[in-house]
């Protein structure tokens, strides 16, 4: 009973060592997320400075942002996070029908805490964005715009291993930004988005433990 006690306490050791050894410094990452099922919820509000009216819009979107960062010190990495997504949705009363399809990059930082077996973790990041922006409107049919963005947002989430070198996350967060056409757009009509859901994915660590 002993020898099994002390020989499961040292597998438990070593798993955690393993674990940790993942996020220390000088470790490449490479990760690939997705919206779970695909799906997310966001809420939409169309403003004007002239008349102080408003046109809401509810919409499913779907994002894979690839990312590879470095730790620079144990636990902490930063690097690159792109951005491919997919929005469609209905907007006013007249259930106007749009798109929305972007690509980004920008800044991400990870901070892991450093645990047992799960590592939880908290996530920031930024991009600027090249969207492309279509709808069909039942009076005036369809019409298409290229809108530049900025993006920010944030998140918590938990990491379990699948490997010595591989984890599963699975990551909470919010996420805004605002948008507006340069063009004919004398009363500064602008949007302002927020997105909140859940997304999963896979991260890989490189490098000698």
């Amino acid at each position: 009973m002993k020898k099994t006690s002390f020989l499961t306490i040292g597998l438990l050791v070593i798993s955690i060592g393993l674990l940790n050894a993942q996020t220390n410094q000088g470790k490449l990452i490479v990760s690939l997320s997705s919206d779970i099922f695909g799906l997310g919820y966001t809420t939409s509000k169309t403003k004007s400075d002239t008349d102080g009216s408003e046109e809401a819009s509810k919409s499913f979107n779907v994002n894979l942002s690839p990312k590879i960062g470095y730790f620079l010190i144990d636990n902490l990495a930063i690097g690159l996070d792109l951005g491919v997504g997919l929005q469609t949705g209905k907007t006013g009363t007249d259930n106007d029908k749009f798109t929305l399809i972007s690509m980004g990059a920008g800044p991400f930082v990870r901070y892991y805490i450093p645990t047992s077996k799960i590592l939880p973790f908290f996530e920031l990041d930024g991009s600027y964005t090249y969207s492309t922006y279509s709808w069909m409107n039942t009076n005036s049919g369809d019409s298409k715009t290229n809108i530049g963005t900025l993006n920010y947002g944030g998140g918590i989430g938990l990491a379990a291993p699948l490997g010595e070198r591989v984890m599963a996350d699975i990551l909470a967060g919010y996420h805004s930004f605002t948008y507006k056409d340069r063009e004919n757009n004398v009363d500064n009509e602008r949007t302002v988005m927020g997105t909140l859901g859940l997304s999963i994915g896979f991260t890989l660590f490189l490098g000698a433990n």
